[in-house]
């Protein structure tokens, strides 16, 4: 209950007094000595009791009012504050659901934020994962930082017309890690718009489908392989028998003619380029229909020391060295295939040299595998063509069928190994084929 007004209560009590005294005054006169002055304290009397008594019920009245805008003012207020705990309950529900709904995006996806000029502004524990870079490498650069250069400028130029115009963009793009390799992502980007309809902010979402490439491009290529070992049946029938009876007239003729003979070299160059070709018949058919491995244990050091040999009997091989060096680990493995995938590494190495130079060949047995690199000293293999030398019918060379490191990386894969390659920054090329090595018993 609200306290009363002083004012208010001083005027009563003023009253109180005045009425009460002249009530006692009344009393104190004799009515029949004065009369006229008694009625008229009577009167004044009964006034100032009017009086009091008006003044007491506009008072209450007044006092009534205030009560009920106290309590009207109270309710109001208790609405207000049951309203603003209300509020304060949804904002920290719909934060705890956006924070719920963001850790769970940086648990399954790749989630990046850009501001309108592209550069990173945000990038989750996936992304760097996955690129390989850390946080505070990719905050403040823009997305060239991953780039592989595998799509043209016309791709990108694309995607940004699409995200500056306020509309999603989605596509598939493989990106470039800080280690060199590469992976694949499923993209959608999103823009975040103002007030006025335009991007001021981006949200990248990915996804990693490397493994799903990889198989796509092993289901590609075993339909092509099917269509190439046809044609190849077709190509070794028309062409291989025709061209043995080539060479061995060409051979027929050339020992006809004298050592000294103009003719002889021309012969000889025939003959030399019906090798080619008949070789490049034999590439096409190996990469198209591979033979099954005939498995047993393969002295790889033995293996290393039989195709220096026949590297080093070239005449034209003559200016290369091969030196080796590591331990002699037992392979399970078919040895002739073996030979053709080493001799091929050789052969490339020295002709990356020019056939001059020595050639490193290491051994080493470590964690149940069999490492055998090859490193030669020549320029390496420049950056814009690294990612396609393992590639069927890729060459550099100007002769040559492009199948030679594709015949070699299938033939790994089917022992169960691998095949990679390195460029150091001094120069030269490392090939590194992998084998598991034989189970002791």
């Amino acid at each position: 209950m609200q306290p009363r007004d002083p004012r208010m209560l001083g005027e009563q009590y003023g009253l109180l007094l005045a009425a009460t005294v002249l009530t006692v005054g009344i009393f104190a006169f004799d009515l029949t000595t004065h009369p006229v002055f008694s009625r008229s304290l009577i009167a004044l009397a009964i006034w100032l009791m009017a009086l009091l008594i008006a003044r007491q019920r506009r008072t209450e009245r007044k006092l009534r009012e205030k009560s009920r805008d106290a309590l009207k003012h109270l309710h109001q207020t208790g609405l207000e504050a049951a309203e603003r705990r209300h509020a304060e309950e949804a904002l920290r529900r719909s934060v705890k659901d956006l924070e719920d709904i963001k850790w769970a995006l940086d648990q399954s996806t790749i989630v990046a934020t850009t501001d309108r000029m592209g550069t990173i502004t945000y990038a989750n524990d996936q992304f760097c994962a996955i690129s390989k870079y850390s946080r505070e490498e990719l905050i403040g650069q823009n997305h060239r930082i991953v780039n592989s250069g595998y799509h043209p400028r016309e791709f990108f130029q694309h995607m940004w017309r699409t995200i500056a115009s306020g509309q999603k963009w989605h596509a598939e793009i493989r990106n470039r890690a800080k280690d060199g390799s590469f992976y694949w992502v499923d993209t959608t980007i999103v823009p975040f718009l103002d007030e006025h309809r335009r991007p001021y902010q981006y949200i990248a979402i990915r996804h990693d489908v490397t493994e799903r490439k990889r198989i796509e491009a092993e289901l590609r290529e075993q339909a092509a392989l099917k269509r190439l070992g046809e044609m190849a049946a077709v190509v070794a029938h028309e062409l291989k028998n025709p061209l043995a009876g080539l060479r061995g007239a060409l051979e027929i003729i050339g020992r006809r003619q004298s050592r000294d003979s103009s003719d002889l070299r021309i012969i000889n160059e025939m003959v030399m380029r019906i090798d080619s070709l008949n070789q490049m018949v034999q590439d096409l058919l190996l990469f198209a229909r591979p033979t099954p491995p005939k498995i047993a244990p393969v002295s790889m050091g033995a293996i290393v020391r039989e195709t220096t040999a026949l590297l080093t009997a070239d005449p034209e091989m003559r200016g290369v060295t091969v030196e080796m060096t590591g331990t002699d680990p037992i392979v399970p493995a078919d040895a002739g295939m073996m030979k053709g995938v080493l001799l091929n590494l050789l052969m490339n190495a020295a002709q990356a040299m020019g056939r001059q130079g020595r050639i490193a060949v290491s051994l080493l047995a470590s964690n149940g595998q069999c490492e055998i690199s090859v490193a030669d000293h020549g320029p390496g293999i420049p950056e814009d063509v690294r990612d396609k030398i393992f590639d069927p019918f890729f060459t550099t060379k100007h002769r040559g069928t492009g199948l030679g490191l594709s015949v070699a990386r299938r033939t790994v894969e089917m022992h169960g190994g691998t095949i990679r390659f390195e460029c150091p920054g001094q120069g030269g090329t490392v090939m590194t084929v992998s084998l598991p090595l034989a189970r002791q018993v």
